[in-house]
């Protein structure tokens, strides 16, 4: 996955980098990047040395001819210029052999120029500046001319800027300037070279938005892990670092030495600046890291002159790590004292808390056996308590039950008595007026059983319904939702509500309730049976449901 991720940000920077600069991009994810490559460098090393070896085997084919032999030793030169010194420098000397075997002027021109820069790379002023001194420019092509003229700018460049005397050090900014003039003329505008030099002479005059612009063509002409791309990013870092805008400078150094590692270019300068740059950040960890590497590429390619100079900080740099591991160290050790003791006082507080834990876990097995038993004994409290209420509720309601029927029922007897004295008082008279026949009409007439039954069942009606208000609604919630009983007023009953309504005063017997209702047995029972059939509950507990209909003086639910 983070390699993944580090190839992603590669290609980020590869396509986009000119299109859109650094600005978005984090140091961390560049470190990451560097880190990563650093990680592979051997392999880049590897694929180096299998191309070399590829030409270097065609070059030892006795079939290959002298030509063709100076041009892969010189292709094999080329790719130890940057990896190898001593590789460089004897391929040098190989296509120099080649190139007298051939006894062409061109060729051999060419091979003394290729020697004259790998000891200029290599700081290796004075032969190389002997075997420039033996050139005739006059007798050089364009083309060796101008690498005639780099070589000499170069070689000059680098005396300027090692040389300790002023005097001196004038003489060779002037060689350096003359000859990057000479290149300006001979070079199209547009090329790498001249571009460079525009590039330096703007960096030198403060023309920093200049150096910049032309900087950004430049890269535009590369990519990320080019040789190229490497020098061109140096250079940028070079204008970040006047402006003092540090983290683009680094961030370009970073560029630049990913680019060297992934070119297995082991002359290199950005990562032993990088590294310098970090230490002076107090970053000592990571600046370390990085001017070790350095150190063994300088060391890899036999170069002298870049040991030297590297080795010049290393010590510093070095010096610094150690005391910060001196340090940590130090550190850990008072952390692992002050662990130490915690560890004690956690393994002793430990101990302690296992004995609370088990105290508490022992009171708290006692709480719950006693929670237990008070919970045991609170139902049996509650039960016994919804008993003694159901059985108050029972009571209160038998006995609001009976005191209404008992006064109903001596209403009713006392209107019988004056009925009935007012009946005898009436057939006395009849008789005494020898009104037999009216007499026995009147006695033979229906009507008057009718009128007795409908007052009773006026009074059954009422004296229920001040009894149980709710009867009717509460004994619907027993039937389907689609088949209720609807009464013809609030004070009235039908003779099915009635039949239930006696069931629900506990008389059960279809007979009693036939002889109280003045119907027959059959009819009850067939009313019975209609109604259970359109019960909503269990038909063989529907009388059950009746029978707790108001009780505790709530309406019966479903």
């Amino acid at each position: 996955m983070k390699r993944n991720f580090l190839l992603l940000l590669s290609l980020f920077i590869s396509f986009d980098f000119i299109a859109a600069p650094l600005e978005d991009v984090q140091l961390d994810s560049l470190y990451s990047l560097l880190d990563q490559t650093i990680a592979e460098r051997e392999s880049y090393s590897i694929e180096k040395n299998r191309k070399i070896d590829q030409f270097r085997v065609v070059l030892e084919t006795d079939s290959t001819s002298t030509r063709n032999k100076y041009f892969l030793a010189t292709e094999i030169y080329n790719q130890y210029l940057v990896f190898e010194f001593y590789g460089a420098l004897h391929f040098a000397y190989e296509a120099i052999k080649f190139a007298q075997e051939l006894n062409e002027p061109e060729l051999i021109h060419e091979s003394q120029l290729n020697l004259a820069q790998v000891l200029v790379i290599a700081g290796i002023y004075q032969e190389s500046s002997e075997i420039l001194d033996k050139l005739n420019p006059k007798k050089l092509s364009t083309h060796l001319l101008h690498k005639y003229y780099v070589i000499r700018k170069d070689l000059y460049n680098q005396l300027y800027f090692y040389s300790p005397t002023k005097k001196i050090k004038e003489g060779y900014k002037e060689a350096y300037t003359n000859y990057c003039d000479s290149i300006l003329m001979h070079v199209p505008e547009n090329s790498e070279e001249f571009l460079h030099i525009r590039e330096t002479r703007a960096l030198d005059n403060r023309d920093l938005q200049l150096a910049l612009s032309i900087n950004s063509k430049r890269l535009a002409r590369t990519e990320l892990g080019h040789k190229l791309y490497a020098t061109v990013a140096f250079e940028r870092s070079l204008v970040y670092e006047i402006e003092e805008k540090i983290n683009f400078q680094k961030k370009y150094l970073i560029l630049s030495a990913i680019s060297d590692l992934k070119a297995a270019v082991k002359d290199n300068a950005s990562l032993a600046t990088l590294a310098f740059l970090l230490y002076h950040e107090n970053d000592i960890e990571r600046a370390y890291k990085y001017i070790n590497i350095s150190y063994e590429d300088a060391l890899f390619y036999n170069s002298k002159l870049r040991a030297i100079q590297i080795a010049n900080i290393l010590p510093v740099i070095s010096k610094s790590y150690e005391v910060q591991l001196r340090e940590q160290k130090s550190r850990l050790q008072h952390f692992n004292i002050i662990i130490t003791i915690m560890t004690i006082v956690l393994v002793i507080g430990l101990f302690f808390i296992y004995r609370q834990v088990k105290s508490i876990r022992e009171a708290r097995n006692i709480t719950i056996t006693t929670n237990n038993k008070l919970r045991d004994s609170n139902k049996e409290l509650v039960d016994a308590n919804e008993q003694l209420n159901q059985l108050h509720t029972d009571l209160s309601t038998t006995n609001m039950v009976k005191e209404v029927y008992i006064g109903e029922f001596l209403k009713i007897c006392s209107d019988y008595i004056d009925k009935l004295e007012h009946q005898s008082l009436h057939t006395q008279k009849m008789l005494i007026k020898r009104k037999y026949g009216e007499l026995l009409t009147e006695i033979k007439n229906s009507d008057v059983r009718k009128m007795e039954m409908k007052l009773f069942y006026k009074n059954f009606d009422e004296t229920f319904l001040h009894i149980y208000p709710s009867f009717v609604e509460s004994f619907n919630k027993l039937l389907d939702k689609d088949q209720p009983i609807v009464t013809k007023n609030k004070n009235s009953l039908t003779t099915e509500l009635r039949i239930f309504a006696l069931v629900r005063l506990g008389i059960n017997d279809s007979n009693k309730i036939a002889k109280l209702l003045g119907n027959s047995v059959t009819t009850i029972y067939n009313y019975r049976v209609k109604i259970k059939n359109k019960a909503s509950v269990d038909r063989e507990k529907f009388d059950d449901y009746v029978m707790k209909i108001g009780e505790f003086n709530k309406n019966i639910e479903n």
